[in-house]
Parts: structure tokens; sequence; C-alpha cells
């Protein structure tokens, strides 16, 4: 029996998927630090397993990476391991607490960054053996620009993930100063003429230490090495087929943007699972008041005694339990409200019902597990794009946001206060909660979707914008500009020059009329009052009648 062509077409449709057209081999060149940024490309890793492509992580020879049937490793000989690179991380956090200015610290872990970079393209093993590979994409987190880098050695196709809250100018995107806050301006999309003024400072300060302190340095490593064809490391960050970017529309404020920018923040958030029983048993004496979660990250694992001693004795002041996961010695001062731990399962504590608020340093994906379950924050940012995330966590109206110099035990015990007992925050927590989740598929999933879109079109030039293709001068219309500016010039200077010749034809013609010209047939030379010439004869005919 023949089926309808409608019931096909059904059924053709319901069998069809994307990714039964297209299985690729696809390389990530994570951090070799910080690895919160892990977790969420093992997270991604396991969303293209089931779209049927095969995941590749590239990772330094020490660094423990659980295995998984979602991945695989290419490891290579890099400056760090699990060990060495926490020990480093952890050293920079000490050197901030301890006063050193925070942009140095950065800039020495950009540092870091490009010495391993040099030590991976300079590896002639480990870049055959990726070659040999033959991966058809290789995403790159911008925090370890080597990976622009190994694409354009591999000559392979190659994406942005960024897992950081960063829009980086060299998206191409228009970018107005005047509502658009820089990275690390600490401003909101409101600005007064002065905060417009520090956000043009930023801007140019970060436009200087990107173009002429940070690519050079991978310029370098590619001229070191030899690497063929020659291509500036600025036009390999704008090569970038897709840009897949941290944020949110709940978190971030509303700025122009291009095809190729896709949202993907809040890929961690996930629906609560049923608390480890040793935490169930605490949770479930903390019904009257509820409790307060309290982390800052994977990535901070030791404070300040000062800062420690100021959160325990704020802590210790609240009617609320408290959950903290600290490593390290314990402050004095705990309260008995205060249950300290190694690890704790923090998404599903913040998606638990007597959870009033959560103490944290602002990293992304906190924030954003805080922002899914409807929490209000209390931030104490760190480095990094901490401070970028409370700023937009307080303007938001979800969180407050202190700062850790000048934080006193008062104020954090006020703050921690008021985001309990104000029911605003908690109301605006729940709203951006809602936004977040009123989209087409969870981010990992629209991650997954536009990862084999590129693929399936080839890089899906379609997208690319021609900004890439103009110069600086064509950007911002300079050519436009002097073009009509010597337009109005040339017809400026014409003009005059036909005023000026018309009022010399004026004058001479006046000249003339004084020196007895004839006008109309007419003599003036000489002429009288009355009109008359005193050599036509009229006048001796008038003395004759007197």
């Amino acid at each position: 029996m023949l089926l309808p062509s409608s019931l096909l077409l059904l059924l053709g449709l319901i069998t069809w998927t994307p990714s039964a057209t297209w299985a690729a081999k696809v390389i990530v060149v994570p951090p070799i630090m910080f690895e919160s940024h892990l977790y969420i490309f093992k997270t991604l890793a396991t969303a293209l397993h089931q779209e049927g492509h095969e995941s590749h992580f590239l990772v330094s020879e020490g660094r423990e990476v659980p295995p998984s049937p979602h991945y695989h490793l290419q490891r290579y000989p890099g400056i760090f391991n699990s060990s060495t690179a926490d020990n480093f991380l952890q050293s920079k956090v000490s050197n901030i607490f301890s006063g050193r200015l925070t942009f140095l610290e950065l800039f020495d872990i950009l540092d870091h960054y490009s010495q391993n970079c040099d030590a991976v393209v300079g590896n002639v093993e480990v870049m055959n053996r990726l070659k040999e590979a033959k991966f058809n994409l290789l995403l790159v987190d911008p925090n370890e620009m080597c990976g622009f880098v190994i694409a354009h050695i591999l000559n392979v196709q190659y994406a942005v993930f960024s897992t950081g809250l960063w829009y980086p100018a060299e998206v191409g995107a228009p970018a107005p100063l005047s509502y658009v806050p820089e990275f690390n301006s600490l401003l909101t999309d409101r600005m007064s003429l002065m905060e417009r003024i520090a956000n043009t400072a930023v801007y140019l300060a970060q436009r200087f230490g990107v173009h002429f302190i940070v690519l050079p340095k991978y310029d370098r490593i590619m001229k070191k090495h030899g690497v063929k064809p020659q291509v500036a490391m600025a036009d390999l960050v704008q090569g970038s087929r897709l840009w897949m970017l941290c944020t949110d529309m709940a978190l971030e404020f509303p700025r122009p943007t291009l095809p190729h920018v896709v949202y993907i923040g809040g890929i961690l958030t996930k629906p609560p699972s049923p608390l480890p029983q040793n935490f169930e048993v605490w949770v479930n004496d903390t019904a009257e008041h509820g409790f307060v979660v309290v982390s800052f990250g994977a990535g901070v694992k030791y404070l300040s005694q000062d800062i420690a001693h100021k959160l325990a004795g704020a802590l210790a002041r609240l009617p609320q339990r408290v959950i903290w996961r600290f490593s390290g010695d314990a402050p004095s001062n705990l309260g008995k409200n205060t249950k300290l731990v190694d690890w704790m399962p923090q998404n599903d504590l913040l998606g638990h019902a007597n959870t009033r608020a959560f103490l944290s340093h602002g990293g992304l994906n906190s924030i954003y597990e805080a922002m899914y379950h409807g929490v209000p924050v209390v931030g104490v940012p760190l480095f990094g794009d901490h401070y970028d995330t409370m700023t937009r966590v307080a303007a938001k109206g979800m969180g407050i946001m202190l700062h850790w110099k000048h934080m006193t035990e008062d104020d954090l015990f006020a703050a921690l206060t008021s985001v309990i007992k104000d029911t605003r925050y908690r109301q605006q927590a729940h709203l951006l909660s809602s936004i977040h989740k009123d989209q087409p598929g969870h981010p990992v999933t629209r991650a997954a979707y536009w990862i084999s879109y590129i693929l399936r079109h080839n890089g899906a030039n379609h997208l690319r914008s021609a900004v890439y293709s103009v110069s600086v001068y064509q950007y911002f219309l300079l050519d436009v500009v002097l073009t009509v500016a010597a337009a109005l010039a040339l017809s400026g200077f014409l003009l005059y020059m036909l005023v000026r010749l018309l009022k010399g034809r004026r004058s001479r013609g006046g000249a003339v009329r004084d020196d007895g010209s004839l006008t109309n047939g007419h003599c003036h030379s000489g002429s009288l009052a009355n009109g008359k010439h005193k050599r036509n004869g009229s006048l001796k005919s008038e003395k004759k009648l007197n």
C-alpha cells in the first residue's frame, strides 16, 4: 500500500535532523588555567556528542581532566600542569590581596598564556599530529588567544567561544561609547558626561593594550616559528566565523550586534537535583529563617585573612544559617550558624526553596545559576570580569556590589540584610530568571545548533558583515567627510569669486558715468541741478529773459 505524499513528507521531517547531515571533528583550545572555563566546554562537548560530533580538548600534560565518552584529549608539553597552574593562579590572587595592582597581575597571566603558546606552536610533533587529525572546526576561548594561531597553522576554520562576560571591539559591531560601557569601565548604559569621558578613556586604553601589547606577542611567536602564510594576529581575530558570547539579555545591557554573534550565557544552568544526604539533613533545619550560600568560586581558594574575618563576622550576625565553601584555616570569629565545606552542590543549593541570598565573588557561572533560580546576590568582585558582572547585577536590581578594599563588616551585614528583607531584590531576581528562561532552547542547545550551522554552511560566510573589509577611514566615513568638506569649500570659493566678479563689473560701470559717459543717450557730465547742460546755449537765453 502506498502512503500519501503528505504522510511521507511528515515522516521525513520527523526523522530528519541537522546532525544527520554533518558529523564533524571539533577541537577546543581551553585556557591553561581557570577550571571553571573547562566546565563549560565539557557541557558543550556533551551537547555536540548528542549532535553526532566528535570533540577534542587540547590540554597540557599533567592537567587532570577526567575521561569521558563525550570528548577526547590531545596532550602537549605545556608550561603548567593542574597543580602548578593552580599554585600560579592562587599566587596572583594573593598578590592582589596584598595590594599589587590588579592589571599588572592580569598582564602577567596573559604573558604566561603567550609563553605556553610559544611552547605549543614550537612543538613540531604536536602540530603534525593535529594536522593529521584533520579537524573540521576549532573553538577558541579568547582568554587563550593561541587558538587563533593554531587554527591558522592547521588551516581549519574557527569560531570564538567566550567563557567570560566579554563583547570585544574586535567583533566589529557598532559600539557607541555614549551608551555601550567598555569592559572594565564599571559603567552602565546610562552615563553622565564625566562617565562618558571615562568610558572613552577606558576604551582607548584597552584598544592600545590589545593592539600594541597583547596581539604583538602572538605576531612575534608566528614570526619566530616561521608560520606560513604570514598574517597579522589582528586579522586572525577578525577571521572568526562565529562569535559565541557568554552573555544574556537578561543580564547584559542592550547594544548593537552582528548576525554572526550569538548569546549563549547560562550554559551551566539547570534545575536543581536532589541534595546529597548530608546537605539535605542540614538544609531541613533551615525552614524558619532559610539559609545563605557563600562561595567565591573554584579559582579563589584562599581569601585574605582580613576579608575572611569580615565575612565571618557579618555572617555570624545573620539569623539565617550559612553554608560557606571555604579552604584554609577557619576564621577565629566564625559564627555557630556557619558551616564550612570544601565542596558544595552549588546549583542544587541555590535552587532550594529555603535559599535567601547568595554571597559571591561575581563569577559569571555562579551569577547565572543564581539568576536562573531567582536568588538575590551580594557580590564582592576580585578581578577579571567579576566587576563587570556585578555592575550589571546591581544595575538590574538583583543585588548589591561591595568593593573588597573598602568594605567593612557592617557594610557586608547591611547588604546581606537588605537583599534578604527587601523583597524588591528577590522580585527582580525572579523577573530576570523568567526573562532568561524565555528563550528558544537552552543556551548549550543553541550553541550546539550554531556550531552545526556554520559546519553545514562551510563557515556561514553570508553572516559576516563587510565591516572586516573596510579600512578605518572608510568605517568612520573620514573620506566622505573630507569629500563633502572639499566640495563645500570649492563651492564656497566659486561663489565668492562670482560675487567678486559681479562687484567688479558694477564698480567699473559707475566710474564711466562719473566721467561723462552716456546713459540712455543723454550726457550727464557737468550737468546742473535742473538737468540742463551749461554748454547747450540754454543758459545764455535764460540771462536774456532776466
